[in-house]
């Protein structure tokens, strides 16, 4: 496993980086929103959590797919009740597209490359970073949404979104999101507003929200979001603290001056940085990768667990870490990366995708690399204490 391409794509990235004088905070408005009794449902970071564990590089291609595997989600695609893989390819300095893959599951873990679902007409994309799968329609089927930065070099021309849409069992139909191109690097999916239906939040160089009018119609919205970090290239929407509002996490390169943070959900529907949480920097580890959001410790509150790789001019997307933040249950997080044994090496691979789930059944939370590949699993003892194995 190699991702190692992906080094010369973000090097890249900073030297377009923006200012924070080119986004002036827009005016956000109050929707008054009520608080939902469960409002994780739905999310892309619910939907993340899966029953099976695959290598990437060895689910099959499909034609004209690309090389690049990170764009990975998980569904039912065919309705047979074995969970399927959708993964957006691409490939580094493509000037062009190609295909998605879509691998069916026959139930024994054995996968083959399909495009009957598609018609024979995969969705295509420049260099994927992200899918994340949710029913955006409403009509009870898993649809799934693309985050595509498009050509990783001058002029930097970005991409457009994907929306694929499941329109009955085993049948889709995708489309680009042509109103926006942009360097779209990562973002998540939840019902921002609580009006029972799936948002999406998309991060980049100017992240912004697309609002759902109940059937997968979105709008893009600036009122969401006041683009107090900069350049957004992680994201995750959670209910961190319970309290019936998703809240927004957002990472980026803390070595450029952006804060990785936890921004509250609130009734007004929108995310601001006077009701946020900064996350506790990690020295010469900056680039910050995927967030879980689990009570690791057992006591009633959920922490963070930060995947993230090498942030400094010598280190830059080299080496790995992770970080653990246990909830002191008022928004705040003291840093507890001493409670796991190895939480990653200087030589280390880095990988984009984390899983936090109870792998050996009892009872508590454990974390792994989503990508099988990387073989090591961390065990929790129930305390919040994790063991790599």
């Amino acid at each position: 496993m190699n991702f190692k391409h992906n080094i010369m794509i973000l090097i890249s990235i900073i030297i377009i980086s923006c200012s924070k004088d080119d986004n002036p905070t827009p005016n956000l408005e109050n929707l008054n929103i009520s608080p939902s009794s469960n409002a994780d449902a739905g999310s892309s970071y619910t939907n993340a959590k899966t029953d099976i564990h695959v290598e990437n590089f060895g689910l099959p291609s499909g034609a004209n797919s690309g090389s690049l595997r990170d764009a990975i989600s998980y569904l039912d695609a065919n309705g047979d009740g074995f969970t399927d893989v959708f993964m957006a390819t691409g490939e580094f300095l493509l000037q062009g597209e190609v295909n998605s893959i879509l691998a069916i599951n026959d139930g024994q873990g054995n996968f083959t490359s399909s495009t009957i679902e598609f018609n024979g007409s995969m969705p295509p994309a420049t260099h994927a970073r992200k899918s994340i799968v949710g029913d955006f329609n409403n009509n009870g089927l898993d649809d799934i949404f693309v985050f595509d930065h498009g050509y990783d070099a001058n002029p930097f021309p970005g991409s457009n979104p994907k929306l694929i849409i499941q329109n009955s069992i085993g049948s889709f139909t995708w489309t680009k999101l042509l109103d926006q191109t942009g360097f779209h690097h990562g973002g998540a999916a939840g019902d921002i507003d609580n009006d029972g239906d799936i948002d999406v939040f998309v991060g980049g160089f100017e992240s912004f929200f697309y609002i759902n009018d109940g059937q997968a119609n979105f709008t893009k919205v600036d009122n969401r979001f006041d683009r107090s970090i900069d350049k957004v290239f992680s994201a995750e929407l959670i209910d961190v603290d319970k309290d019936g509002f998703i809240d927004l996490l957002v990472g980026a390169h803390e070595q450029d001056g952006d804060n990785t943070s936890v921004y509250w959900g609130s009734s007004s529907g929108s995310y601001t940085s006077n009701l946020r949480s900064i996350v506790p920097q990690f020295t010469n580890y900056g680039t910050v990768l995927d967030f879980e959001a689990e009570d690791v410790d057992n006591d009633g509150d959920r922490d963070l667990i930060i995947n993230r790789t090498g942030g400094g001019n010598a280190n830059f997307y080299v080496g790995r870490r992770v970080q653990l933040l246990l909830s002191t249950g008022n928004r705040e997080f003291i840093d507890a990366t001493n409670q796991i044994n190895d939480p990653g090496l200087d030589t280390e691979d880095w990988f984009p995708w984390m899983r936090a789930q109870d792998l050996d059944n009892d009872g508590d939370i454990d974390f792994f690399p989503d990508d099988l590949a990387f073989n090591f699993k961390y065990i929790n003892d129930g305390n919040g204490n994790f063991t790599k194995f």
